[in-house]
């Protein structure tokens, strides 16, 4: 969820999909949002799981067990993706995460146009 949210935002600026530093190009995927979606995947997905756990909000009837494979059911998907876009719009220093990710696009777009220094976003703890 994390790396399509970061597609979307990227497709606001100029930048092309296929620029890449740490994923390697290939047909079928935006190495730049797999790239750009790394400093967040921790503080989006990660700490949407671990509020989930935290705060008991899983139901096992978002689940489905077969053979030893446990995935979402739908009604699973839909309230992870409910929490997941709220998440998004939480704010962080008066931005929201959504936010957050075409500012980091931009900060790319800048550098390579020899407008601005690029600094990755960082979130103090």
């Amino acid at each position: 969820m994390v790396y399509t949210v970061t597609r979307h935002e990227t497709f606001k600026t100029h930048l092309d999909e296929s620029l890449s530093f740490l994923h390697a190009p290939s047909s079928g995927r935006s190495s730049l949002s797999l790239d750009l979606s790394e400093p967040f995947k921790p503080i989006l997905s990660d700490g949407l799981i671990f509020k989930l756990v935290r705060k008991n909000m899983l139901d096992d009837s978002w689940f489905d067990q077969k053979e030893g494979v446990c995935l979402l059911t739908e009604t699973g998907r839909r309230n992870v993706a409910e929490q997941f876009a709220t998440r998004l719009e939480e704010q962080y220093q008066e931005h929201s995460f959504r936010e957050w990710l075409y500012q980091e696009a931009l900060k790319i777009e800048r550098h390579l146009l020899k407008v601005a220094e690029y600094q990755s976003f960082k979130r103090k703890i």
